[in-house]
């Protein structure tokens, strides 16, 4: 959108404005990268005349990104523990973050937000409080710029962070009763203004690209909102601010149309009830000055361009080849002309002693080495990613021993473990902010039905209360993956097998690691009690004393007979 001048006399919306500038000046020199990632992740190639003249792509981006997108986990295991050990409020907490985790679709919003950072290195999720309900969305990345002296590591080191592009028709503003009747006044004068008009038009180019960009992230194009001829529509900046009252910086929250009309300006602890930015943002590869770092995308864009060049080139030389043209000499009486191929088809030849005088192939030399050199080149980039061929699923023909094979997938995950540090992390500061967010808004008396699954499978509902989950002392919040989980239990079991080895003979180390054991195998209570009185069973069968062992043996009690007066007799002599 084409940077205008204000003509608010407001010194606000001017502060406001000149922060935009500068977050956006900071951000559009990564708008060129960008571009080029999703277009070659969407199989959109742009052709030339010199280099690429064949609209190919070879969809190296793609299968990077889905293969990385695997690797990074599913969304983690939160646990919450109430600091003052309270363990109904750890369940009731639980239960109520699973509620939310269902009804806000998490588990899409993970994954858009993964593959944003695999794209373009950094994302944003936005958390609201709406209708009594907690709401998160993963906001393009376009949309949102940061203060450029922002820590990397952490967004409430910013200044301010801005959300544009939010496109409304007008009368969804008019009809809005947050913003004020000021700005609203003052936005019907502005779209009497000829400059309105100019930029209704630029807003509605806008919405066009952000709704192309949307789709690509895996949005419906039936989802946008369509609106009737006649709306005029408006472009919507939400802008987070920190400014200078009472001797110290508090963030506000101000909206204003097309960088003209301030409609709202009020505290972001009044409105949200909360201090903190309510975003949670996470990167790949943390720099420690650049806010906006690199992404695996972007070591995969140049060579994914040189690929489609040479791809585009052999495709062309094929067809040149296929073509069979062909050089030849004019001479009297002989008009050279096309023909059509087929069984049996006899062509003229021009007048002469030797045909090959008059005519000759067009010699079109091979590109062989190509393919080599593709190889070559994917290769480099399956080491740089760590996106290896046999992660990607492709069979490898060098003969190889599981071993090697193992390792080397290993030492690719190896690679990712700091991928998945950050990740699980920004998990960790959205379950906090999720829980600051409702205990602010949410009253003590506030009640709601929850519903928990026990182990048999049986559904149960139960009323809520606010002060049944919140707590003064707070929750210490703990993430876990699922991959983490399965390694720490796996290693957990054979630890135990290792202790009861040691220990053969003790029933109490043998009872607790069979428990640990079948701790992994996820069983349901009933299973479980099955196995535990067949276990019993057997151990009492074992301690009753065998009838056979107790008969008395004639032959025996007649050898331990003499045995005695063997020993008497010896006694006597003594």
């Amino acid at each position: 959108m084409p940077e205008t001048e204000t003509i608010s006399t407001n010194p606000l919306v001017e502060k406001l404005i000149a922060e935009k500038k500068v977050a956006r000046s900071f951000v559009e020199r990564r708008y060129e990268d960008w571009n080029s990632n999703y277009e070659l992740f969407r199989n959109k190639v742009q052709t030339n005349r010199l280099t690429q003249r064949q609209a190919v792509n070879i969809p190296l981006m793609k299968e990077t990104i889905k293969t990385l997108l695997s690797k990074i986990d599913d969304p983690p295991f939160i646990d919450f523990k109430e600091k003052t050990g309270d363990d109904q409020k750890d369940l009731i907490i639980t239960e109520k973050w699973n509620a939310d985790f269902n009804r806000c679709n998490l588990e899409g919003v993970d994954i858009q937000d993964k593959k944003i950072v695999l794209l373009y290195g950094r994302s944003f999720k936005k958390l609201n409080f709406t209708d009594k309900k907690f709401t998160v969305n993963a906001l393009d990345i376009y949309d949102v710029v940061i203060d450029p002296l922002t820590d990397p590591l952490d967004i409430e080191t910013a200044r301010f962070i801005i959300h544009q592009n939010i496109f409304r028709s007008v009368r969804e503003i008019l009809a809005d009763e947050r913003y004020t009747e000021e700005g609203k006044n003052e936005l019907k004068t502005y779209l009497t203004t000829t400059d309105a008009v100019i930029q209704g038009e630029t807003n509605q180019e806008q919405l066009k690209k952000k709704q192309d960009r949307l789709v690509a992230m895996g949005v419906n194009a039936s989802d946008f909102d369509t609106f009737g001829a006649g709306d005029v529509i408006v472009n919507l900046t939400e802008h987070y601010t920190s400014l200078w009252e009472d001797g110290k910086f508090v963030k506000y929250v101000c909206v204003y149309v097309n960088d003209r009309v301030l409609l709202l300006k009020e505290k972001l602890k009044d409105l949200l009830g909360v201090d903190f930015y309510p975003f949670v943002s996470w990167a790949e590869d943390i720099e420690s000055q650049d806010f906006w770092s690199d992404s695996p995308a972007d070591l995969v864009r140049t060579p994914n361009k040189i690929l489609n060049v040479w791809f585009s080139q052999m495709i062309e030389n094929r067809t040149l080849k296929n073509f069979q043209m062909s050089w030849y000499l004019p001479s009297e009486g002989y008009v050279p002309q096309t023909y059509e191929p087929g069984p049996g088809v006899q062509l003229p030849a021009p007048p002469g002693d030797d045909i090959r005088k008059v005519i000759m192939p067009v010699e079109v030399s091979g590109l062989d080495e190509a393919m080599n050199q593709i190889n070559f080149l994917i290769g480099l980039v399956e080491r740089g990613t760590a996106a290896t061929a046999t992660e990607k699923g492709e069979v490898q023909e060098e003969k190889t021993t599981l071993g090697e094979v193992e390792l080397a997938v290993g030492k690719a995950m190896e690679r990712t473990l700091t991928m998945r540090k950050f990740y699980n992390r920004a998990w960790k500061e959205l379950a906090f902010k999720w829980y600051a967010i409702l205990d602010a808004n949410t009253s003590a008396s506030n009640k709601e039905k929850l519903n928990k699954v026990s182990a048999s499978g049986k559904m149960w509902e139960k009323d809520i209360y606010g002060y049944d989950w919140k707590s003064k002392a707070g929750y210490e919040i703990t993430v876990s993956s699922s991959s983490e989980q399965e390694s720490e239990k796996t290693k957990g079991v054979q630890r135990w097998i290792f202790i009861k080895n040691q220990f053969p003979d003790n029933s109490a180390v043998q009872r607790i690691a069979s428990r640990r054991i079948l701790d992994i195998g996820d069983l349901t209570v009933d299973e479980l009690r099955q196995i535990d009185e067949f276990e019993k069973k057997k151990e009492e069968m074992s301690m009753q004393p065998n009838p056979a062992m107790m008969q008395s043996n004639p032959q025996e009690e007649a050898m331990m007979g003499q045995i005695k007066n063997q020993l008497g007799q010896l006694q006597n002599v003594g």
